[in-house]
């Protein structure tokens, strides 16, 4: 029993690490599920163990060897904070038994620490805890509804083409892009319909965040049931299911089709349980392990990266990216129908690429949350630069894919949003909404005439109409309709139907 009380706090700041980073950053608690927090704590568990047994190897004394392996945890697991008011406090502890009892023994040391540990990570497992009681458990992976009149399986002499679904993140609409941006995109669009696209022109998206437009996308449905499952809550985690394991992905896997899905580098579109995962790295890590490596003095192992771990960092995004543009092509030699889901995270406005394509290294601290400060004229600047790097790689993405295919493929192009330069997450009032709804929008539908897409085919109804084309279902093309959430209530929509077309007077003048 004595040898465990030796070990027990180390196990304790091991285990509590990664719970202490989770309470602290708020934003984790919003995007990242509570489950994400259970690799770290298993690798910090496994580090402990380590350095408990080499310094085992060097001390040949366990209440020495635990006693080391404990403050190494601490010293570089432990949010700074915590880990000195510890330190702190245990000192204080023990100068209080030196006092008393005028001999402080070894065992003290393990006994103070074990108390301050306990007390110390179970202030914050309590909070962990609490943060998810109003959570809807019970409805919120059964808040799509799933799709009637689809078939269970298609005749066997029914063509597969390969699908390819590719988001472009914020790649907004031509004609949007000219009247609000003074850009002239249509080079890039003229292009497309010259390779056989059809271009949606008067497309709108449904839903102005990523996960809530790609949420209704892939499942074909708007989120009304959504809605009423989640309540009120803020949390973004629990519509990670919608999109891992939408209808769209569903209906195509029971019609015989393989999934390949690429990594994204942000975890709701990152979905790796598919027949194919392609990543570049053999070491994806996830997005939590963001505020766990740069709150800790793991942040000194930035470099890992080049041993095939994907460490956060703007320089590893750029590499997912580009390693996306680069092995689309490849997919089409993988035999048999295959469905490919990739979301590209430009032009969004981290703004990691020039023009020409030269890497930009933003100023702030690794995120993937759209930085608030920036001067809108800059901005503007480095999404259309980022745009214009955007169209010449996917351009040659679309090139290989159609010269490795041995029977002409579905290829959906489409942004999820629109730029967010004059966009307010909390209002619509405030928001340039004609500037975030409109979106690309472009289709190749092999034996299809192109003039018999809607040109306001909306993301909603992708699906339906490639499914009723090919697949001979029969469904039913909703309305269009546009809806805003703010960020306190994401899964509350408000329709603004009509109000995304107007003249955006907040937007900056062109230079």
């Amino acid at each position: 029993m004595k040898k465990l009380l030796y070990l027990l706090h180390g196990f304790v700041f091991a285990v509590g690490s990664s719970i202490i980073i989770y309470v602290f950053k708020k934003d984790t608690i919003v995007y990242i599920p509570p489950s994400d927090v259970l690799p770290p704590i298993l690798f910090s568990v496994i580090l402990f163990t380590l350095f408990v047994l080499l310094s085992y190897l060097l001390t040949h004394k366990l209440e020495t060897a635990g006693l080391i392996g404990s403050l190494l945890i601490m010293g570089f697991l432990v949010f700074w904070p915590v880990f000195v008011f510890i330190i702190i406090f245990s000192l204080l502890c023990l100068l209080v038994i030196q006092v008393i009892y005028k001999r402080v023994k070894y065992n003290d040391v393990h006994n103070v620490l074990n108390v301050v540990g306990l007390v110390v990570i179970g202030y914050y497992l309590i909070q962990f805890f609490g943060l998810f009681i109003n959570l809807p458990w019970a409805s919120y992976r059964t808040a799509i509804r799933p799709i009637q009149n689809l078939p269970v399986a298609i005749p066997p002499q029914m063509e597969k083409p390969d699908i390819y679904y590719i988001i472009l993140d914020g790649y907004g609409r031509a004609d949007m892009l000219q009247s609000v941006h003074g850009f002239d995109n249509s080079e890039f669009v003229d292009t497309l319909t010259k390779k056989g696209f059809a271009v949606a022109s008067k497309t709108q998206t449904n839903y102005p965040r990523t996960i809530i437009s790609l949420a209704s996308s892939l499942n074909m449905q708007y989120l009304d049931s959504m809605s009423s499952a989640m309540g009120d809550t803020d949390k973004w985690w629990p519509a990670t299911d919608a999109i891992h394991h939408s209808e769209v992905r569903k209906a195509l896997q029971s019609w015989g089709y393989k999934t390949v899905f690429f990594s994204s580098g942000w975890d709701y579109t990152d979905i790796r349980d598919g027949d194919f995962y392609e990543a570049p790295y053999p070491v994806m890590l996830k997005n939590f392990e963001i505020p766990f490596l740069n709150l800790t003095n793991l942040s000194i192992f930035r470099g890992i990266n080049r041993l095939g771990v994907a460490y956060p960092s703007y320089d590893t995004l750029r590499r997912i990216i580009l390693y996306g543009f680069e092995t689309l092509p490849e997919v089409a030699k993988i035999p048999g129908p295959k469905f490919t889901f990739v979301h590209f995270l430009i032009p969004h406005d981290t703004y990691l690429f020039d023009r020409t394509g030269k890497p930009l290294t933003p100023e702030y601290r690794f995120t993937l949350l759209n930085p608030s400060d920036l001067d809108p004229l800059v901005s503007r600047a480095k999404y259309l630069d980022e745009l214009m790097f955007v169209n010449q790689e996917i351009l040659a993405s679309i090139d290989g894919i159609l010269a490795n295919s041995k029977t002409p493929p579905i290829i959906i192009i489409q942004g999820d949003h629109g730029p967010s330069i004059s966009f307010d997450y909390n209002s619509a009032e405030n928001s340039c909404l004609f500037e975030r709804y409109s979106i690309l929008n472009a289709y190749y539908l092999p034996g299809i005439d192109p003039n018999s897409v809607p040109l306001d085919l909306a993301p909603v109804n992708s699906f339906r109409f490639i499914f009723n084309t090919y697949f001979q279902t029969s469904l039913e093309l909703l309305p269009n309709r546009e809806y805003f959430a703010t960020s306190a209530d994401i899964y509350q929509f408000s329709d603004v139907t009509g109000q995304t077309q107007g003249v955006c007077k907040q937007l900056p003048a062109n230079k």
